[in-house]
């Protein structure tokens, strides 16, 4: 099959799902599960074990805190990723530049792997560290918009909300595959084993993942969507300047409305069990495995049923069960009790699933084809600086709280609410019940 002929009928078709459409998704799950397994593996990773590996004379609060921060800065070069990628996107196409996000992500990746820390040569191991979040940053910036939109553009427009969900899925699963790992890990060798140097394996072994996720990207073709924005020569020169022009309203309040999602999916669950708790790594990890489990039927259903009752109402709906788990997260995190630490933990996803699982076609619903990738990326990694930033925040507020976390979780309650209010103002141009255009 040609790289020029489209996968899928234009916005508002109905058809089957063809198999070039059926590729996309795969291609785009597995590049959100790249992307979620180096954040589940880095995240876990920088909580339990940089500290020592990387920031070995300071205290372990502190050594977790600039362990965290590592991972934050690599969320400050995902605009300009998401910028350049954007315009490209939007210009040339989705499919060409997938290949290119994955290597961007991967290789960065596998050197992190191969790291000597500070014992081996001092200062430089942070330092490099810190330059491969960096680079990392840029691919990641325009992977998420670019993976989404190929499978959502791929697709007939009343399943958009269904086939959307499956890439999203790479954040329980590719964290999920994280965790299992390191788990697996530390249960067997012990954590001094693992600091020492077996916390490099989870890094090494995603080679097999960037080499899978590469050969099927080398085989897709255009969306649907783009191609016929092509035939209608409706191609723009400047997406970005289109969008800050004519779609600053909705680019505003998308910005507002998934702040939610970037603040509490980073609110720093493992660092409060090991560091605030003083449970083990081991036990910090497990509560993890099982929501995670739970997340990916949830995402599911909820994704299939948003085409029916519309990605908006889902979106929100999402954002206010989450508003209020927050507080009952951690009274049960605080009970010590392993199956109601887990419980907690579950209780939040019903609500954190539920939005995030909807998220990128509710976006796509929001903005027009021509600048779709620019603005998706745009909302998207803006409010994951706010992400990057929330690990380390998080831990700085429970530090300053003598480690309660009760002022945490009205702040954080607090910034959903926000969002909740952001995405009541933000209107699709596409109605859910009719699959027809509507006035923007």
């Amino acid at each position: 099959m040609s790289g020029t002929q489209p996968m899928a009928g234009p916005t508002g078709g109905r058809g089957p799902i063809s198999p070039a459409a059926r590729r996309t998704v795969l291609a785009s799950f597995l590049g959100s599960l790249f992307e979620w397994y180096d954040f589940g593996i880095y995240g876990t990773t920088s909580a339990i074990v940089f500290d020592q590996v990387f920031f070995p004379k300071e205290s372990p609060a502190v050594g977790t805190l600039l362990a965290l921060t590592t991972a934050a800065v690599g969320y400050f070069t995902r605009p300009i990723g998401g910028i350049i990628f954007g315009h490209f996107g939007d210009r040339v196409g989705r499919k060409q530049l997938l290949v290119i996000t994955m290597l961007i992500m991967g290789i960065p990746t596998l050197i992190i792997g191969f790291l000597p820390g500070y014992a081996k040569i001092g200062i430089l191991g942070p330092i490099l560290l810190l330059l491969m979040r960096l680079v990392q940053g840029v691919g990641l910036g325009g992977e998420y918009a670019g993976a989404a939109l190929a499978t959502i553009e791929s697709v007939p427009q009343n399943r958009r909300g269904f086939f959307g969900s499956i890439p999203q899925l790479g954040n329980p699963i590719g964290g999920l595959l994280g965790a299992v790992l390191v788990l697996a890990a530390t249960s067997v060798a012990g954590d001094d084993v693992y600091a020492a140097w077996l916390w490099r394996a989870p890094f090494l072994i995603s080679v097999v993942l960037l080499v899978y996720a590469m050969v099927v990207r080398l085989r897709l073709v255009e969306t649907g969507d783009f191609h016929k924005l092509v035939e209608d020569r409706g191609v723009q020169k400047s997406p970005l300047i289109t969008v800050l022009r004519y779609h600053w309203r909705p680019l505003l309040l998308g910005l507002g409305a998934r702040c939610a999602d970037a603040i509490s999916g980073n609110i720093a669950i493992v660092p409060y069990i090991v560091t605030f708790l003083h449970l083990s790594n081991s036990t910090s990890l497990a509560t993890t495995i099982i929501p995670a489990i739970f997340a990916v039927p949830l995402m599911l259903s909820m994704g299939a049923v948003s085409d029916r009752i519309g990605r908006k109402r889902m979106f929100v709906i999402g954002l206010c069960v989450l508003a209020v788990t927050i507080f009952p997260l951690f009274a049960l995190l605080n009970t010590k009790i392993f199956w109601l630490m887990v419980l907690g933990i579950v209780i939040m996803k019903l609500g954190n699933s539920t939005q995030f699982a909807v998220q990128s076609a509710f976006l796509s619903d929001v903005f027009p084809t021509e600048v779709r990738y620019t603005a998706v990326s745009l909302v998207y990694q803006l409010t994951a600086i706010i992400g990057g930033l929330t690990g380390p925040a998080c831990v700085a507020i429970l530090i300053a709280s003598n480690g309660s976390p009760w002022p945490l979780a009205a702040a954080v309650t607090a910034a959903i609410l926000v969002s909740v209010g952001c995405a009541l103002g933000m209107r699709a141009r596409v109605s859910t019940e009719t699959m027809q255009p509507v006035q923007a």
